[in-house]
């Protein structure tokens, strides 16, 4: 069994028997549950979490988390008592706080986040080999509107995703290459499966519709209208979708949002989420952004798919990985598969 430890003002925090630990691609923020049950004693004392303090999650000797606790909820009778500590990785004040409001002009994307995230002691950074895009001739966040809503905004517009390190820091990243060695396979390593297919948001062709300032130096030419669309072939029948773009967005952002939205949405329409035993593969813990060899019979599959979440959890069932895996094209700008010459009620 994993040795999980909550490090919080240089004292360690071990023993607890139910765990939560959660990392997404589609969540700037990770989070943690952690639970204890003791039995009562006279002189037993709430150990010392406080709420909003600084701290870090290791599993046995690595580091996988650093944040701030949330919560604290002690539950206690003459019997026993019992702890939880929830929190999140740093970013998750980025998903809380608002902003007053700011215009952006010819700002890149990394340019935009580090001017956002540095009152919040988070420091943002670029995944190796991940090309951000040219500067966004304007982008404007909203009065109230959320560090995160706005940050996740722009990324989607260049497909890409924001995501927390070890550390706590952001990093702009895209859908990986590296591929692992340990395949998930139906009948040996999968302890259970849960399939999401659905068609309902998925549209024959997604145009998204915005304008383009017309002069970087103010003068009085009227902003350009801009259109562009993209079809997933996939959809059979007529079902348009219109997205109109916040900000200020050009052509070729407008083609790549479209396209991306495509993506996006056929690769949350076909998601599977498996359970296996244990936290570790073959050379090291389970984590998102990794693709992975599925042999699932069931479901029609046999593929490199991406993880795209991993939760790892202890209960009374023991330690187990629970595994959302997705087609790689959902996070990519790449052409999606062709159509299957039959229709199949799962598969990808």
């Amino acid at each position: 069994m994993a040795d999980v430890r909550l490090k919080v003002d240089n004292k360690i925090h071990a023993g607890w028997l139910k765990v939560r630990l959660s990392f997404s691609l589609d969540s700037i923020a990770n989070s943690f549950s952690l639970t204890l049950t003791d039995k009562w004693q006279a002189n037993a004392a709430v150990r010392g979490i406080k709420m909003d303090a600084p701290c870090e999650v290791w599993i046995d000797d690595t580091k996988v988390m650093t944040g701030y606790v949330n919560d604290v909820a002690p539950n206690y009778d003459a019997t026993q008592h019992t702890l939880e500590v929830t929190g999140r990785s740093k970013a998750g004040d980025l998903v809380d706080c608002s902003h007053v409001g700011k215009q952006f002009i010819n700002r890149d994307l990394l340019q935009m986040a580090v001017e956002l995230c540095k009152p919040f002691g988070i420091k943002v950074t670029v995944a190796a080999g991940v090309d951000i895009g040219p500067a966004f001739k304007q982008m404007e966040i909203e009065t109230g509107e959320t560090i995160y809503e706005f940050l996740e905004q722009a990324a989607r517009i260049r497909a890409l995703r924001f995501i927390s390190n070890i550390d706590g820091d952001i990093v702009i990243t895209q859908a990986s290459k590296h591929r692992l060695s340990t395949p998930l396979i139906l009948g040996e390593n999968i302890k259970a499966a849960a399939g999401e297919f659905s068609q309902r948001e998925r549209f024959s062709n997604i145009t998204v519709i915005g304008s383009q300032r017309g002069d970087d130096n103010g003068f009085a030419e009227a902003a350009a209208h801009v259109k562009a669309s993209h079809a997933d072939l996939q959809v059979k029948r007529y079902r348009p979708y219109v997205i109109n773009a916040d900000s200020d967005i050009t052509i070729a952002g407008a083609k790549k949002r479209a396209h991306g939205e495509v993506n996006s949405r056929f690769g949350r329409s076909k998601s599977v989420v498996y359970t296996v035993n244990g936290w570790r593969h073959a050379t090291g813990l389970w984590q998102p952004n990794f693709r992975v060899p599925v042999q699932d019979a069931y479901c029609e599959m046999q593929a490199d798919l991406l993880i795209s979440e991993v939760v790892l959890s202890i209960d009374e069932q023991g330690e187990l990985a629970q595994l959302k895996v997705q087609p790689p094209e959902a996070f990519e700008l790449l052409p999606l598969p062709e159509p299957k010459s039959k229709e199949v009620s799962s598969g990808f």
